[in-house]
């Protein structure tokens, strides 16, 4: 088999095989997206969307959700008054939310992070992207992680490490 169907198939079964244990509080996308920071914002509008930026330690969350960084831009439709999409950047961006009702939690960071609000939610780390689950850490160049289902999309190289449950029977947190 080529090296590069090795790497593929390898990939593959590190992205299907990531956080196998929980998906994101499903009650988080019915909460109110609120936001802060400690400088300036401008909005402006560009066709049908209104882009409202904040700079200087922003936080947005979101139930349990919770991304931090230097700067956010929203993505506000203007005929729904819905937000689209919500971009952090920083050094790094930072993510973390509750999986489920035992406080388990998901983590991330990059240099900006794309949460996408609409549909299912997704955030998606671009840019020295690391995301920490239950027992495994997934490294990549950009890693897109879909909260309800649970699924990852990535785009290389990779690595990773799924840690093995300890000898209680108990999983091991990262």
């Amino acid at each position: 088999m080529p090296l590069k169907a090795i790497s593929y198939h390898m990939a593959l079964l590190l992205i299907l095989t990531f956080i196998g244990t929980g998906s994101s509080l499903e009650s988080d996308k019915d909460q109110d997206i609120v936001y802060s920071s400690l400088g300036p914002s401008t909005s402006r509008v560009e066709g049908n969307v209104r882009i409202i930026t904040l700079e200087d330690d922003v936080k947005v969350t979101q139930g349990t959700l919770e991304i931090t960084g230097d700067s956010a831009v929203f993505e506000r439709d203007l005929s729904s008054s819905n937000i689209r999409r919500v971009t952090v950047t920083g050094t790094p961006a930072k993510y973390s939310q509750q999986l489920d009702v035992t406080g388990a939690t998901i983590e991330g960071n990059s240099d900006a992070i794309h949460y996408y609000v609409e549909g299912e939610p997704v955030v998606e780390f671009v840019g020295s992207a690391t995301l920490r689950g239950l027992n495994d850490v997934l490294s990549c160049v950009s890693i897109k992680y879909f909260t309800d289902s649970q699924f990852t999309e990535t785009i290389g190289p990779c690595e990773g490490v799924s840690s093995q449950p300890s000898n209680n029977g108990n999983t091991s947190s990262i």
